[in-house]
């Protein structure tokens, strides 16, 4: 055989070769495959090549997970029970109650230590009623301070007061219209309690008392009544002077409205109103919660 042939030959088998190939690519591959690569190759360079631009809409939160902030409170409603310890009965309806309460009880009366245990174990709070001198003179009951007494005399009459409360963090005066006016006895009181870490309500039974001077002098938490609830005992009368302290909690931001335990309408009234006043975004709290700051992120049912 010429060279010549040789060379020719050698291309007819090469030729031979690639179409082989291209007959095998075409059987095994399904129509449309090297279309669809092609394709998708056009596709990816167009991507590539595409303005990256921001969806128009994001939704703010996923179906199911949102979160719904609580306003904030119209305003603190706290209701302070005095006069608790010479009975239990009149106590029930009030520690049935479905919210926050503080209840403030006598020392030295026949059921001051039980009573004591029974709203502690109902959930509740209470302070020491502390018994104090009246203008005219009244009968304050056991466990008294008067004015005269010294530091040390109002240090021990207030310990055995606390002896029967463990749970007291507070204390506010019964009776006292002449014992809160009386500078040297608030100055010796509030002295004690600064001692013990607690703080004082006055129940305000007298428009001279130096409760706020004095205490701001020692540097004593202290607070003040905003309302009577049941000086009058008819129940509308009651209704008005809660409306009154939801008033003036709108404006001060808190309302303390003391009532009494003997007040059997009062437990009544306050059942029938807190679920309006709970849809109207009022909070009902303890006393220390006016020092120690609102939970308002918490239910306030029991």
């Amino acid at each position: 055989m010429k060279k010549g042939n040789g060379k020719l030959l050698l291309v007819y088998i090469l030729l031979g070769v690639i179409a082989a190939a291209l007959l095998l690519t075409l059987v095994i591959l399904p129509p449309g495959a090297i279309q669809g690569t092609a394709e998708r190759e056009t596709e990816k360079r167009e991507i590539e090549n595409a303005e990256v631009k921001p969806p128009e809409h994001l939704p703010e939160s996923q179906p199911g997970k949102e979160i719904v902030k609580k306003p904030p409170a119209k305003g603190h409603l706290i209701f302070v029970i005095d006069d608790v310890g010479n009975n239990l009965f009149q106590l029930k309806p009030f520690l049935d109650l479905p919210f926050k309460i503080t209840f403030a009880i006598l020392p030295g009366l026949p059921y001051t230590e039980e009573a004591a245990a029974m709203i502690h174990k109902a959930g509740k709070e209470y302070i020491l009623h502390q018994p104090m001198d009246a203008v005219n003179g009244g009968d304050t009951g056991p466990g008294a301070i008067h004015t005269g007494m010294s530091l040390d005399e109002v240090r021990h009459s207030v310990t055995v007061n606390l002896a029967p409360l463990p749970y007291a963090q507070g204390i506010n005066n019964h009776m006292g219209s002449a014992g809160t006016a009386d500078k040297d006895l608030m100055v010796s009181l509030f002295t004690v309690l600064k001692e013990k870490g607690m703080f004082f309500l006055d129940s305000r039974t007298t428009s001279n008392s130096v409760g706020a001077e004095v205490a701001a002098q020692i540097g004593l938490p202290f607070a003040e009544r905003s309302v009577f609830l049941d000086n009058n005992k008819e129940k509308k009368a009651i209704e008005e002077s809660i409306e009154k302290g939801v008033d003036i909690s709108e404006k001060k931001g808190h309302a303390v409205m003391i009532g009494h335990i003997w007040s059997a309408e009062l437990a009544e009234v306050l059942l029938e109103m807190y679920p309006a006043l709970l849809e109207d975004n009022y909070t009902l709290n303890n006393l220390t919660e006016l020092f120690m700051g609102y939970k308002d992120d918490e239910d306030t049912w029991y």
